[in-house]
């Protein structure tokens, strides 16, 4: 087993237990309440990595980035999500962030995904940067998908590009 899988499997362990220790403190509104985040109603969601479209169809980026990632709805507006995949770069990448999506509309949530991603030589050397995306999930009790716009970061990744990222719940 590789360094980057044992990296990315920890850190989603690590980021499990985060979701689930946050849960159980979270108020029970109740079953009825809007923002009912009790342990009961603790959710898991699964994904198999992002399909990507670039803006610019000229360069020559990968656009199938597989891997696997969770998802885990706190509240209403708030989740905790991470994974690993394969980037636009053919490398492996590891991300973490919290999405905030405030502003919703039967179900579409729109918001902000704020986290951390690796992976990219040209930025910190394929260490850890910080990214902030606009966020829009449509799901329903048991799939549903992500979507976000990947902006350019300069001298690394070239080309925006719209994501969408299919989501199962399991939990």
């Amino acid at each position: 087993m590789n360094f980057i899988f044992k990296e990315a499997s920890v850190g989603l362990i690590l980021l499990l237990c985060l979701a689930t220790s946050v849960a159980e403190e979270l108020p029970d509104i109740g079953r009825e309440g809007a923002g009912n985040t009790s342990l009961n109603n603790f959710n898991l969601w699964v994904n198999p990595g992002m399909v990507s479209y670039r803006f610019n169809q000229d360069t020559k980026h990968r656009d199938l980035n597989w891997g696997y990632g969770i998802q885990s709805n706190l509240s209403d507006n708030l989740s905790v999500l991470g994974g690993n995949f394969i980037n636009s770069k053919d490398a492996r990448s590891n991300y973490a962030g919290l999405a905030w999506q405030p502003l919703t509309w039967h179900s579409v949530k729109i918001g902000l995904m704020v986290g951390a991603v690796n992976g990219y030589p040209a930025i910190h050397n394929g260490d850890y940067f910080v990214v902030a995306m606009p966020w829009l999930s449509i799901h329903n009790e048991l799939i549903g998908v992500n979507i976000t716009i990947v902006p350019n970061y300069s001298n690394s990744i070239h080309s925006s590009a719209i994501t969408g990222q299919l989501i199962m719940r399991v939990w």
